[in-house]
């Protein structure tokens, strides 16, 4: 009999062709019928008490890949790379500047503008005291939008 679309799966009982004998029948009943009631996991699921080899014993922590414990948790790096990592990490922070803030916790943004246009006109080749006294003579304002133009043109 020739079957151009299926009604049911294949090995299901109440397809056109179902032999309880035939290898699809045997599989689609372990797969769907469960004697002892509904089941927690799909047949065949890792986590299912019935599949060879299963992980239920191996307990499951946070960011820790059970196949693989030799890991760094969350990163899953290698201890050399996570080494790597830390060191690069101190580094910058070795290098990192305190944001400043007024007294009531806000930050200090005039301050920043004001050491954004000094470390700028330093950089053109005048030492500190005198890249002050051109940012108080010219002002932030022009010296920024100096650094903006010049920037805007690379």
């Amino acid at each position: 009999m020739a079957i151009t679309e299926r009604d049911f799966p294949k090995g299901h009982p109440k397809a056109a062709d179902y032999d309880p004998k035939s290898p699809d029948a045997v599989e689609w009943a372990r797969k769907n019928i469960h004697p002892m009631g509904e089941r927690d996991f799909p047949v065949d699921h890792p986590k299912a008490l019935d599949t060879p080899g299963n992980k239920n014993h191996v307990p499951i922590r946070a960011g820790e890949d059970p196949d693989r414990p030799e890991l760094e948790a969350h990163t899953g790096a290698t201890e050399e790379v996570a080494a790597a990592r830390r060191a690069y990490d101190a580094s910058i922070a070795a290098s990192a500047k305190e944001t400043p803030t007024l007294e009531d916790g806000r930050v200090n943004t005039a301050k920043i503008a004001e050491d954004a246009a000094v470390q700028f006109v330093m950089k053109q080749g005048h030492d500190e005291e005198a890249a002050r006294k051109i940012v108080r003579e010219q002002g932030i304002d022009q010296i920024l939008a100096a650094k903006a133009t010049l920037q805007a043109g690379e």
